[in-house]
């Protein structure tokens, strides 16, 4: 079974379902009325045992599954969850929530995914980082993103920002900062990291140092 309906407003969602699947009735329904709404501009609705190749080179193995946007969310959501990803869709902050939400679940891999579809969200995982009040669970989460990544073209381009973060008022955000410059293996950077070798925090200047034999 494939549905389509269209109306004139984003985002355009895609869900995966299963004629076995308990939750996936009530889902459709609320996707219909939030589409109806003007909530969403497509609502497509896929049953996977009718279109195997689909869910196949989506990666999708349990329904449902959906796609809002840039979203892909798995699992039972409420009317109202629903309502919040479409809110969260078209804007900075609700692609911070997002990369927040599977970060802090560990799922690096689904960020990754969006990365490669929007490389522009790196500036969001840079926003990330600079937040003193991450969990744990995300900061190391976006840790291992910068390190895959810091070498490449498209880092270069939130390099300006990482810079400005070394001046923060946070010393974890600017050790951060500092260590995540010295990934890019640049040394046009060492003038910028030098001026925390007169930190105030001892941890921010032996990042800095660290960072600098890095570099040198």
């Amino acid at each position: 079974m494939i549905k389509e309906q269209k109306n004139n407003t984003a985002p355009a969602v895609l869900m995966l379902m299963g004629s076995r699947c308990a939750y996936c009735g009530p889902m459709m329904q609320s996707l219909t009325e939030l589409m109806k709404a003007g909530q969403a501009a497509e609502l497509r609705i896929v049953n996977i045992e009718e279109n195997p190749a689909l869910a196949a080179d989506l990666g999708v193995r349990t329904v449902p599954w959906l796609q809002i946007g840039p979203f892909e969310l798995t699992g039972a959501r409420s009317k109202q969850e629903l309502q919040l990803w479409l809110k969260r869709a078209s804007s900075f902050e609700g692609i911070n929530e997002y990369l927040e939400e599977i970060l802090s679940a560990g799922n690096i891999d689904a960020a990754n995914k969006l990365l490669q579809r929007h490389p522009e969200v790196l500036q969001n995982i840079i926003e990330i980082m600079a937040d003193p009040e991450a969990k744990i669970n995300v900061r190391l989460g976006v840790g291992v993103i910068i390190e895959d990544r810091a070498e490449t073209e498209e880092f270069k381009k939130v390099i300006p920002r990482l810079i400005e973060y070394l001046s923060s008022e946070d010393a974890r955000i600017r050790g951060d900062a500092c260590h995540y410059l010295s990934l890019t293996k640049d040394s046009a950077y060492i003038a910028d990291i030098e001026k925390l070798l007169a930190d105030e925090s001892e941890e921010v200047r032996e990042i800095a140092q660290e960072s600098l034999d890095e570099l040198r």
